[in-house]
């Protein structure tokens, strides 16, 4: 999983894949260390809803708590 704040002209995600295949992208908000939003958006990759809620499953069975996420 690789997670890191948008600079415009440093690293970003698809860098680190260099356009390669990925099972979800998206943008998150987290304050100090806790997951308060999350949403599939990419205009990259262009992820699915399946993509999305195969990241959401990830996160679950990585016992993330989702109660407060939107």
């Amino acid at each position: 999983m690789h997670v890191a704040e948008k600079k415009k002209g440093k690293f970003q995600h698809w860098s680190f894949l260099a356009g390669g295949a990925t099972t979800a992208v998206g943008r998150l908000v987290a304050h100090e260390g806790v997951l308060e939003a999350i949403w599939p958006y990419s205009g990259h990759y262009h992820p699915t809803e399946e993509n999305f809620m195969e990241f959401i499953s990830f996160l679950e069975e990585h016992h993330v708590d989702l109660t407060n996420v939107k």
